[in-house]
């Protein structure tokens, strides 16, 4: 009988800790959409004050933490006002694609027009890379983002100002230049030459044998676990998996977001609906890594709660207790089973 009940109390601690892991993750969400509004709001005064060098961040980050085609609308016609030509033609393009998928045209044909007015004046930077440095495992950043190898040799619009290139390559000499592009200047071009690095490709001296370890002659016996660290033990496993959704959850978002600006490329997609048989799979990948990283974070979450509740209410060192941890898998879901009694 007491078996049974604590089977009971565990199930329910169990389930407390899952819907405690759920409603963390709604506040963090109630919270990052009020930021988002609050910065939004601050965007917009500060653009009445015709302070748009301020207003253009507010608005960026608001549009980072909850994404709205009004914000992006108006970060677009910040983007403008600042000079920064490229920022803003890839924000317009962006409303009318949003602006088409919720059918809203008259939205859509205004942000087109936006974009191809500015297409004109804008500046372009091409990245070339020498033969000789284009080699297994080069990676190449312009202002910390990285470059695709599609991109070589492309003139593709900046934003005026200076922009810092760097380049990487196993067994090379890193590279690194800085070019200021002018307004409407479509002709500046860096060429990425890597050095042979010669300490890096000497082979490494020889590394003697370490002496083998001479066995205890009594070697400790491990006692077993008792109750309390039994079923911390469970708490630190479910902890540890969703530490692990977590971070499946960053991959993919930061994977989404990568594939969706790179989809937004002019040799991808030249307008929201004339696009690349390459920028419609980007697009498409993104929306499957953003789904992915939305469900991955959300189980990680709870599963990091879960956890710290099993932590917590982990009964005395002195109580015995069975424990088994299964995982359960379907289409729909993916957990763990825990089974103790005391």
């Amino acid at each position: 009988m007491g078996d049974v009940v604590s089977r009971s109390r565990l199930t329910a601690l169990v389930t407390l800790a899952v819907a405690l892991g759920s409603a963390s993750l709604a506040r963090a969400q109630g919270t990052s959409e009020a930021a988002a509004t609050a910065l939004f709001d601050e965007g917009r005064r500060l653009m009445g004050e015709h302070k748009f060098a301020e207003a253009c961040p507010k608005l960026a980050e608001s549009e980072r933490l909850a994404p709205s085609g009004g914000t992006l609308l108006n970060l677009a016609d910040c983007y403008e006002h600042t000079g920064q030509t490229a920022s803003a033609w890839v924000a317009w393009k962006d409303v009318a694609s949003r602006a088409n998928a919720a059918g809203k045209a008259d939205v859509e044909k205004r942000a087109l027009t936006r974009a191809a007015a500015l297409e004109p004046a804008l500046s372009k930077l091409t990245i070339a890379v020498d033969a000789g440095s284009d080699v297994f495992g080069l990676e190449v950043k312009r202002d910390g983002v990285a470059v695709g190898h599609t991109e070589f040799g492309l003139a593709i619009p900046v934003d005026p100002g200076a922009h810092v290139i760097e380049a990487a390559a196993p067994k090379k000499k890193g590279f690194s230049a800085k070019v200021d592009v002018a307004a409407k200047q479509t002709d500046a071009r860096v060429t990425v030459r890597l050095e042979d690095d010669l300490e890096a490709s000497a082979p490494p001296p020889p590394v003697s044998p370490p002496a083998p370890a001479v066995p205890p002659s009594t070697p400790p016996q491990p006692s077993p676990p008792s109750g309390g660290s039994a079923l911390k033990t469970v708490g630190v496993v479910v902890g540890v998996v969703g530490l692990a959704g977590v971070v499946v959850g960053s991959v993919f978002g930061v994977d989404a977001n990568s594939k969706n600006q790179t989809a937004l490329q002019p040799q991808n997609c030249r307008t929201s609906t004339l696009c690349t048989q390459n920028g419609l799979s980007l697009t498409s990948d993104a929306k499957s890594a953003a789904t992915i990283s939305t469900i991955a974070f959300a189980a990680g979450g709870a599963l990091v709660a879960g956890g710290v509740v099993l932590w917590l209410v982990a009964p005395s060192s002195t109580t015995k207790t069975g424990v088994r941890v299964l995982p359960l898998l379907s289409a729909s879901t993916a957990g763990l089973s825990i089974d103790a009694g005391w």
